[in-house]
């Protein structure tokens, strides 16, 4: 392993492989960047990873195995996935590329993060971004990542009902998502091609690998933060069992939201109280550091399809059409309820006769917490999430459900379907599919279920889906109640805040503007974690661009010397 670096990058997620491959690009600096799972270089990607539908969501390999995580306030820890995998949730997300409204970016600045202002951050989404569907000749060279649209010749029948019934509503068809700020239906920017964009496969190609400036290091943890006085010092690493020393004048923790503040508590920088309790001796005290947890809320409506209104077998589209609401609720701001569309809820063969309508809650109000329970960097963090726990949340998401119902029971849609059922909080696609022998059974009976007749098909869903249930088929409709709807909200699997950026004289701030940790001198963090509030958007395009936006300023400051 190596003895010494000039940076080290903690963790090569969304945020990470990023970090590394434009750090790199600074001849001088020897880069050394580590992930905890394992590598996927060009030639190697494993096959799930690549698709266009997203299989390796399912595959327990990509993820931390005993991350678990409070959904709300009172209720027990339950398992919450969090990705171990080079390129981390670019590598097993949705695909889903939005960047937020331009209100995101104002509000970050209002909450200290200065230079963070829309017109300071879009040309950063640009630069990063290869699209696909526009004209080339109106863009400059294009970025690495690439994003496209799935054309509308090819939608399942049913979302060309939900955009009509959207336009009944006042939503209108918009073509290019990142083209308005205003509300409407539009045809997803998704992260492929004909394979799947993950920051691995467009920053971390053959060429960049072959710096000899930079070296991976795959299958090992980062313990700890190794700090002399108030100044970093390097990281202490574990792999096969044996703990080594990586020394270096400045580390970049890019773990996520979860693992960045539970690996900076582990390193004694936190809340000095609370790491005594625990039996951590406190370096740096921070009590923001694990504080400030937001993460996007999120239920499923399922809909077992008509033949002439599913996706054509031979299309492994997953989401591919959404839709951006405005709540109307005091207070909140515009475009805070978000809808989207997937055309297949699995990679096998029935995985088309089923659709489903997504609901969430762009701009949660709510704040949760992480907080390490051992100084064992094997002992996972404890997550709070705080969901709901605020009432305008509760209402907006009902609000946003019933605006789904609605769209479901139009005559366009509901000729497009059999049953529409509202599906219990767990995360659907871990629900439907599996891996192995389990994933085997779980495609012969979800094939049988679905082309049994409809009396069957209805008893063993039921079952099946307990406590969601049928809410509608052709002729009937079972509304739902307030409770039913809050019972079956869930998470979008987005954990962000914990490491908030701001201005340096707030308590509440853990990273400057230039992700610099407040109080320790050569520590960045760069990641989903230093967002001072969600955006209203899928975290991974936004984190990306974070990622690009910290690369440069560090890259200004490295050739100043």
């Amino acid at each position: 392993m190596v003895g010494r670096a000039d940076v080290i990058v903690v963790g090569g997620g969304s945020a990470g492989a990023v970090m590394a491959a434009r750090l790199s690009e600074h001849a001088g600096t020897h880069v050394v960047l580590i992930e905890a799972g394992q590598d996927t270089p060009p030639g190697t990607v494993p096959a799930d990873i690549a698709d266009t539908f997203p299989t390796s969501f399912f595959n327990s390999d990509y993820f931390w195995n005993n991350q678990t995580g409070a959904m709300r306030q009172g209720e027990p820890q339950r398992p919450f996935l969090q990705p171990k995998v080079m390129g981390g949730g670019s590598s097993v997300m949705g695909m889903i590329s939005l960047r937020g409204l331009p209100t995101d970016y104002e509000r970050w600045e209002a909450m200290g993060a200065k230079g963070w202002g829309w017109s300071d951050v879009e040309p950063a989404y640009r630069a990063l971004t290869n699209d696909l569907d526009s004209d080339s000749r109106e863009q400059n060279q294009p970025g690495p990542y690439v994003v496209r649209r799935v054309p509308r010749h090819v939608w399942p029948r049913y979302m060309l009902g939900i955009e009509a019934a959207a336009g009944k509503r006042g939503l209108p068809s918009v073509a290019d998502v990142y083209s308005t700020t205003g509300d409407g239906f539009f045809p997803l920017p998704m992260a492929h091609d004909d394979t799947r964009s993950t920051t691995a496969r467009c920053y971390l190609d053959a060429a960049v690998r072959a710096r000899p400036n930079l070296s991976i290091i795959a299958g090992a943890q980062v313990e700890r933060v190794l700090l002399h006085g108030a100044r970093v010092a390097g990281v202490s690493v574990s792999r096969g069992g044996i703990s080594e020393t990586i020394s270096a004048r400045q580390v970049v923790v890019s773990a996520g939201a979860i693992n960045s503040p539970a690996l900076l508590q582990r390193s004694g920088v936190g809340d000095a109280v609370q790491l005594r309790r625990i039996g951590v001796e406190p370096l740096i005290d921070r009590p923001a550091v694990g504080r400030n947890y937001q993460n996007h809320v999120m239920l499923h409506f399922a809909l077992t399809l008509e033949p002439h209104s599913r996706l054509r077998p031979d299309q492994r589209h997953y989401v591919m059409t959404g839709i951006r609401a405005s709540s109307g609720l005091e207070g909140c701001p515009g475009g805070d309820l978000f809808i989207f569309m997937i055309g297949r809820v699995a990679p096998k063969a029935f995985g088309t006769g089923m659709g489903m309508v997504a609901v969430a809650l762009n701009q949660p109000l709510a704040r949760g917490s992480v907080m390490i329970a051992s100084a064992d960097a094997g002992v996972a963090p404890i997550v709070e999430q705080a969901h709901l726990s605020v009432a305008e949340d509760r209402e907006r998401m009902l609000i946003a459900t019933r605006l789904a119902e609605g769209m479901i029971l139009d005559p366009g849609v509901r000729e497009c379907y059999r049953e529409a059922y509202l599906l219990p909080r767990e995360a659907p696609l871990r629900l439907i599919n599996g891996t192995g022998l389990v994933g085997a059974a779980k495609a012969l009976g979800a094939a049988g279920v679905l082309g049994a007749p409809a009396a069957i098909r209805k008893a063993i869903l039921g079952r099946a889906l307990a406590p969601g249930r049928v809410v509608a088929d052709r002729t009937t409709h079972r509304p739902l109640a307030d409770d039913e709807i809050l019972a079956a909200c869930g998470t979008m699997f987005h954990p962000s805040g914990t490491c908030r950026m701001g201005a340096p004289g707030n308590a509440e701030t853990v990273v400057d503007p230039e992700c610099r940790f407040v109080g320790v001198e050569g520590l960045r963090v760069v990641d989903a974690s230093v967002m001072p509030c969600l955006p209203s958007a899928n975290t991974n395009l936004p984190t990306i661009m974070i990622a690009e936006r910290a690369a440069e300023m560090m890259r200004r400051r490295l050739s100043r010397g």
